[in-house]
């Protein structure tokens, strides 16, 4: 299940990163970098973290404010690291199950919208979209701060919450402890105009 939501943060993540940029005027934005953090809190205290940084995916403005973007960004779920191998093979298994191929092995980001966003926008805005993960698609929402860098680049970091139970994730439980059922994403994107992804890791 941590695996799941730290996926489907890292494509709502990548999805935020390009849109912000697109708001600007490039009809076309591809990511270029890409760090997800997700946190999983324990039902007993405490938490541990899923990271990743394989995101890959292009979008296009299709209307320049408020913003909205056609495409999809994409995470490789088999991806995901917590630190422990017998815990990754256990999500990625049991509660991912990456092995049913299409729908459960990636994690997709599509139908962007950044209600507060224009061209040239720079700040804090919330952003909405749809999530597929686990076969499942559900809508998601959250915050997202843009920064303009050099070159016409993007930046943005984000948060949001992700309930396992919309995506159909049992709430993993090992030894009597267990993952929360919303755990919460970070995550941190570049996009750029154009350019070649460079996060296919």
């Amino acid at each position: 299940m941590r695996i799941k939501s730290a996926l489907a943060a890292a494509a709502v993540a990548s999805v935020l990163a390009v849109a912000s940029a697109q708001a600007e005027g490039p009809s076309a934005w591809r990511v270029t970098r890409g760090d997800v953090r997700v946190i999983c809190p324990l039902t007993v205290g405490g938490s541990f973290d899923a990271r990743t940084s394989a995101v890959r995916g292009t979008l296009t403005l299709t209307t320049p404010s408020p913003a909205a973007l056609a495409g999809e960004l994409a995470v490789d779920l088999k991806t995901l690291d917590t630190g422990i191998g017998l815990r990754d093979e256990h999500m990625r298994e049991q509660y991912l199950e990456t092995g049913k191929g299409e729908g459960f092995d990636t994690a997709v980001l599509s139908e962007i919208r950044l209600p507060e966003a224009g061209p040239g926008f720079s700040g804090r805005t919330r952003f909405t979209g749809t999530l597929l993960l686990h076969g499942t698609r559900h809508p998601v929402s959250g915050q997202a701060e843009i920064r303009r860098e050099a070159g016409g680049a993007v930046r943005v970091d984000a948060s949001f919450p992700v309930v396992l139970a919309d995506y159909g994730i049992a709430t993993p439980r090992y030894l009597g402890v267990g993952v929360k059922d919303e755990v919460q994403v970070r995550t941190s994107m570049t996009a750029s105009p154009g350019g070649v992804a460079a996060v296919d890791r």
